[in-house]
C-alpha cells in the first residue's frame, strides 16, 4: 500500500473508457464541480490521433492513439480495464495529481479505480450511468471479443463486487437506486444525480431559418440520438405506416448515427414510407435547436425491458424543456416521469398500432402536455438541482 500526504483536498481524478469530449454527462458534472472549487483531471481514451479537444473546466490526460487508423487504435487500447497503457497512465496521474477521490464512469472503469484506490487509500465513486449488465444483454452483440469482455453474466458478477467495494454510488434514476437497495446496498451510499437538462446551456445556438421553413407545413415527429437495435425505432416506423393515409402531412425525422440506419432505411422503403421518414446524420449536440424548434412531438421509443426500466436518457428532459409533447414507449422510468408530469403519453412496447393511436390522441388533445413538461423541468428535473446532489456527495466525504 502506498500512502502520501493528500495536500490537494479538492482534486478529483475521473476515469472514462470513452474519448472525451464530447460527453454530456461528464461535461455537466465537471463544470459543476469546477465551479464548486474542485479541480478535475480526466483520464480517457483517444482513438483519433488528430483530435486533442480541450474542455475549459478540467485537465485531460489521454491514452494516446498510436496509429492514424481509428479502428487499429480501438484494438490497441482494448480492453481498457486491463490495458497496461491505461493502467500506467492512471498510476502516473495519481502520483502527479494527488487526487483525494477517484470518480469512475461506468462499470468497466470501477475495477481499475478499486485497484488504485486500495493502493493509494483513495475513496472510489462509482458513477453508474446505466445498468451495464442489462445494457450488454439488450445490445446482444455477438463474437468472441464480446463473449470474453462484454459478457452479461460476468458483468453481473463484476457489478455485484463493485457496488459492495465502492465508497459511494451515483445513479441516474430512482428505479436503479431501488434495484441496488434490493441487492443490499445501503441507501446512504447512493446519490441520485439524474440525466437532467442544464437550462442555462442547452439549445442556445441560433435557429437556422432554412430548417424551420423546410418543415413548417409538416406534423413533425422527432427522434434524436443513437440509431441502434435496442432503441425500438422499428416500432415507430411501423406505427407511421398506419398513419400515412390518415395524416398525409406527417413526417418523422430520425437524427443520429448507428448500426440500425441501413435496416431502418430498408424498412422505410418496404413500407413505402420514404416520403414520411427522413434520416439525418448526427450534426452535433449543439446543432439540434432548429430541429427541436420545428418539431411538433418528440419520440422516446426505448422499449420496456430491464435495461431501459432502470435508466433514463438525457433526451427525455431535453425534449420536455422544449415545451412540446413527448410520445414514449412504456419503459418503467420514462413512463413514470411522463405520467407524473403529464408531459405526454406512452404506448405499449412493440405495439405499432398503439403508437399510432396514442399519437392521434396527443394531436387531438387539449391537455397542455408541452407546458406541463417545461414546468416540470424548471421546477424539478433540471441540472441545477441534480448538481447540488453531486456537490453534496463530495462535501459528505470531506466531513468524514
Amino acid at each position: 500500500m502506498i500512502v502520501f500526504d493528500m495536500r490537494h483536498k479538492k482534486n478529483i481524478l475521473m476515469i472514462s473508457q470513452a474519448a472525451f469530449p464530447p460527453d454530456i454527462r461528464l461535461e455537466k458534472e465537471i463544470k459543476s464541480l469546477s465551479e464548486a472549487g474542485y479541480k478535475v483531471l480526466v483520464i480517457c481514451n483517444q482513438y483519433n490521433k488528430e483530435l486533442n479537444i480541450t474542455f475549459e473546466y478540467c485537465e485531460i490526460k489521454r491514452v494516446n492513439a498510436l496509429f492514424k487508423s481509428v479502428k487499429l487504435n480501438r484494438i490497441i487500447n482494448f480492453p481498457i480495464f486491463i490495458n497496461p497503457r491505461f493502467l500506467l497512465t492512471v498510476f502516473n496521474s495519481i502520483v502527479r495529481f494527488k487526487p483525494e477521490f477517484i470518480h469512475a464512469h461506468d462499470l468497466p472503469m470501477v475495477p481499475v479505480a478499486l485497484i488504485f484506490g486500495k493502493l493509494f487509500r483513495i475513496p472510489i465513486i462509482f458513477d453508474m450511468h446505466e445498468n451495464y449488465p442489462e445494457a450488454l444483454k439488450a445490445f446482444q452483440k455477438k463474437g468472441i471479443i464480446n463473449f470474453l469482455f462484454k459478457n452479461y453474466k460476468a458483468a453481473k458478477l463484476l457489478e455485484k463486487f463493485c457496488i459492495k467495494k465502492s465508497d459511494a454510488i451515483i445513479t441516474v434514476v430512482e428505479e436503479n437506486s431501488e434495484r441496488l437497495i434490493k441487492q443490499g446496498v445501503e441507501s446512504k451510499k447512493i446519490y441520485l444525480v439524474s440525466n437532467t437538462v442544464d437550462l442555462n446551456t442547452f439549445s442556445v445556438e441560433p435557429i437556422d431559418e432554412n430548417i424551420t421553413e423546410q418543415y413548417k407545413d409538416k406534423v413533425l415527429l422527432l427522434y434524436a440520438g443513437y440509431v441502434t437495435p435496442e432503441r425500438g425505432l422499428d416500432v415507430v416506423l411501423r406505427g407511421i405506416s398506419y398513419l400515412k393515409n390518415k395524416l398525409p402531412e406527417i413526417k418523422l425525422l430520425i437524427i443520429g448515427n448507428g448500426i440500425s440506419v441501413p435496416s431502418l432505411k430498408k424498412t422505410s422503403t418496404d413500407l413505402s414510407l420514404n416520403d414520411f421518414v427522413e434520416f439525418i446524420e448526427w450534426p452535433g449536440h449543439d446543432k439540434l435547436s432548429s430541429y427541436f424548434k420545428v418539431a411538433r412531438i418528440f419520440i422516446s421509443p426505448q422499449p420496456q425491458c430491464e435495461f431501459w426500466d432502470t435508466t433514463i436518457p438525457h433526451k427525455l428532459f431535453e425534449y420536455m424543456s422544449q415545451s412540446k409533447p413527448v410520445l414514449a414507449a412504456d419503459s418503467k422510468a420514462i413512463k413514470r416521469v411522463i405520467e407524473e408530469t403529464n408531459s405526454g403519453m406512452t404506448y405499449k412496447t412493440a405495439n405499432p398500432e398503439d403508437f399510432s393511436a396514442k399519437l392521434l390522441e396527443i394531436l387531438s388533445s387539449n391537455v397542455p402536455f408541452g407546458e406541463n413538461g417545461l414546468k416540470a423541468v424548471k421546477q424539478t428535473y433540471n441540472w441545477e438541482k441534480d448538481s447540488q446532489v453531486l456537490i453534496e456527495l463530495y462535501k459528505d466525504f470531506e466531513l468524514k
